[in-house]
């Protein structure tokens, strides 16, 4: 027998324990900005309000059981118990929301929201994770849909990055989260995710310091003119933007989730600690081409299944 490895066949099983502690305290690997995007790109979906266009807002999908899927927003984006909503995910489809739940019972409740459609589609749901490990100088992205620019109809995505400044131990409506990330009208109810793709907030309101009067350059054709264009200039009050937003922790929710009659099981959850890497800048030219490109994956995917429904009704195979 050979004695030199004798010593191993008697390691106390408290070092055992304590290598296996260090493997499962492993950090979550950072991803790219890119990486991050095509985790958030299929999951971030519009809230389409019929009868108000202008309300809509973002939400993530966070939930299938079936062929039902739930999707957690803002509240304010869905609180009209008179509107119908639809969403509309990366793919280009509509479904009609069938269920509508929110967490917000008073003026300072939390501004949370759960709604659930239905569809044989397969779509990914977003993991998440611990939004107590979001700190002063965590890196985040935001991921949403702005509402249509002046003249344009259809809602472009939105992927911005930034930096946590403040999480505050409480705020009206939840708010408790800081960054400096850029959004934009519409995105409110998307989701907030950190350096390793995973949701750690619903974004859903902007830092304002009053009110500012403001031009608004109207083009409209000119009388007597072949292609001329004349201005119109009208003033109003608009509140002034100090480039600082806010997010309500998904921590929250997920302390309230069982009041939508949801289990953490029914969710990812994937509670590593990030990475300490910096959050990478992006442009709206990088962000339009990653989406095309993942977009033009999904119509593919939608295509192959289509084709792949078809035959299986006409071969007997």
């Amino acid at each position: 027998m050979n004695n030199r490895f004798l010593g191993f066949n008697y390691v106390p099983s408290i070092f055992v324990g304590t290598v296996a502690a260090l493997v499962i305290v492993q950090p979550a690997i950072a991803k790219t900005a890119k990486e991050v995007a095509q985790i958030a790109i299929p999951t971030t979906v519009q809230i389409n309000n019929i009868v108000a266009p202008n309300l809509g807002g973002s939400g993530v999908i966070i939930s299938k059981k079936g062929k039902t899927y739930t999707v957690l927003t803002a509240n304010h984006v869905v609180t009209n118990p008179n509107s119908e909503y639809v969403i509309r995910t990366s793919k280009g489809k509509e479904h009609k929301v069938t269920a509508v739940k929110g967490f917000q019972n008073n003026e300072s409740g939390p501004d949370l929201a759960v709604v659930m459609f239905e569809s044989g589609e397969e779509y990914s749901v977003a993991p998440i994770s611990n939004s107590d490990e979001a700190d002063i100088g965590s890196g985040v992205y935001i991921s949403g849909y702005p509402l249509p620019a002046e003249g344009s109809k259809e809602r472009e995505y939105a992927f911005t990055n930034g930096l946590v400044s403040n999480v505050r131990s409480s705020n009206e409506r939840g708010y408790t989260m800081r960054y400096d990330a850029v959004t934009r009208r519409g995105m409110s109810g998307g989701p907030v995710f950190d350096v390793s793709g995973r949701v750690i907030g619903i974004h859903g309101e902007g830092e304002t310091v009053g009110l500012a009067t403001v031009s608004k350059r109207d083009e409209a054709s000119q009388e007597g003119g072949e292609g001329g264009q004349s201005v119109k200039t009208t003033e109003g009050q608009e509140e002034v933007k100090t480039g600082f937003n806010y997010a309500i922790p998904i921590n929250t929710f997920v302390g309230m989730m069982s009041q939508a009659g949801m289990e953490k099981s029914d969710c990812k959850m994937d509670n590593k600690a990030p990475e300490n890497v910096d959050v990478e800048k992006v442009d709206d030219t990088q962000v339009n081409n990653w989406f095309d490109n993942f977009a033009q994956d999904l119509i593919q995917d939608v295509i192959r299944n289509e084709v792949q429904r078809g035959l299986r009704r006409i071969l007997p195979f």
